[in-house]
């Protein structure tokens, strides 16, 4: 599995990101700043998903699709981990928000950065 093969489909596009809180109910959240970081590692800039920062933090399991213009997708199943600083923190406040710019839900700086580890890849044909 290589995810850098799939850089220009993942890279600043919509994914969706499924989770599960303590009760067992399914949360769906979307996410628009992720950047592949290596061949099985992926960061989102959390901007707001607060639910899925809750649900990560009791059930690490995530789920994520993506799909380009011609509906042909990845379904990608992995563990996430949330970070409030730091590194990763620092690498998102720099890619998504350059130059105090300002996100579609008016966030002017990320709330963290998650890190979704990738176990598993299916493509959608």
């Amino acid at each position: 599995m290589n995810l850098l093969k799939y850089k220009n489909k993942i890279n600043r596009n919509v994914m969706h990101i499924a989770t599960v809180n303590k009760e067992n109910n399914p949360n769906l959240a979307v996410a628009t700043n992720v950047l592949v970081l290596d061949e099985n590692r992926i960061i989102i800039s959390i901007n707001e998903m607060i639910n899925t920062q809750k649900n990560v933090q009791y059930n690490a399991n995530v789920v994520l699709t993506v799909f380009d213009k011609n509906y042909i997708g990845l379904r990608l199943f992995g563990t996430a981990k949330f970070y409030k600083s730091g590194k990763y923190y620092d690498l998102c406040k720099k890619e998504f928000f350059p130059n105090g710019k300002i996100s579609p839900c008016g966030a002017t700086k990320p709330k963290g950065a998650m890190i979704i580890t990738i176990l598993k890849m299916e493509e959608y044909k």
